[in-house]
C-alpha cells in the first residue's frame, strides 16, 4: 500500500495517511480540529521523535502493521470542553496500546475525531497520552484542573494487522460518519476495546 503525506498548510501537514490514500477524500482542507466538523473519512498517522516533536518518518509504519502484536490496551478520556466542571458524561475518549517488539516497546493511540481516525506512535506513553497531532490535549492554563484520565485497562494479544483489518475492512469505520450522539469517539473506542481486550468490556453512559 502507498502511504502519502497531506498537502494542507496547517499543523496537520506532518500527518500521514496510514495505509494509503482513502477513496472518500474530497481534498477539502481542515484548518483545525476545533472547526473540523465535517467527516472526511481521513486516516492520519503521526510519530513522535525522541524530543517529543512530530516526526513525518513513515518508513517503519508498514513494518509495525505487519509485525507488531499489542500486549496492553487502555482507555483514557479528556473533557469535551475545559470549561466543564466534570467529565462524567461529556468527554472525548481514546485508545492507547503497547506493543513490545525486538526493537523495543512502542506506545500507540487511536481515536475518532470529527473528521478523521487518528493514529499516533511514540516510545514514550506521555506523548500519545497527553498530545494529539502535536498539541496538548489539555491546555497548560487548565492543566491544574484537567489531565487525561484513566478509564480502564486490560491485556490483549491482538496483532496490529488483525486490528487494522477489523477497523478498515470488517467494520468499515472510515465510511461511518462522525455523529455526536451516536457514531462518536465513545462508540469507536468501545468497539476497539471490546474487540481486542482479553477479559473486559467497556460499559459507559450515553
Amino acid at each position: 500500500a502507498v502511504v502519502s503525506t497531506q498537502s494542507t498548510g496547517n499543523h496537520k501537514s506532518n500527518g500521514i495517511h496510514w495505509q494509503g490514500t482513502d477513496s472518500t477524500e474530497s481534498g477539502t482542507n481542515i484548518t483545525s480540529r476545533s472547526n473540523g466538523i465535517e467527516w472526511q473519512g481521513h486516516r492520519r498517522y503521526y510519530s513522535y521523535a525522541s524530543t517529543g516533536d512530530l516526526d513525518s518518518d513513515i518508513s517503519t509504519l508498514q513494518k509495525h502493521i505487519n509485525e507488531d502484536r499489542f500486549e496492553i490496551i487502555y482507555l483514557y478520556k479528556t473533557p469535551l470542553s475545559e470549561h466543564q466542571w466534570t467529565n462524567a458524561i461529556f468527554f472525548h475518549v481514546y485508545v492507547i496500546f503497547y506493543s513490545n517488539t525486538p526493537e523495543g516497546g512502542f506506545w500507540w493511540s487511536l481515536e475518532k475525531t470529527e473528521d478523521a481516525l487518528i493514529l499516533q506512535m511514540s516510545r514514550d506513553i506521555e506523548d500519545v497520552k497527553n498530545k494529539i497531532e502535536g498539541e496538548n490535549r489539555v491546555s497548560e492554563k487548565n492543566a491544574w484542573y484537567w489531565e487525561p484520565q484513566f478509564i480502564i485497562r486490560d491485556s490483549t494479544w491482538e496483532t496490529f494487522m488483525k486490528l487494522y483489518k477489523f477497523i478498515i475492512v470488517d467494520t468499515d469505520q472510515l465510511n461511518i460518519r462522525y455523529n455526536f450522539a451516536e457514531e462518536n469517539c465513545k462508540k469507536f473506542a468501545k468497539i476497539v476495546f471490546d474487540r481486542i481486550a482479553t477479559n473486559k468490556k467497556w460499559i459507559y453512559v450515553i
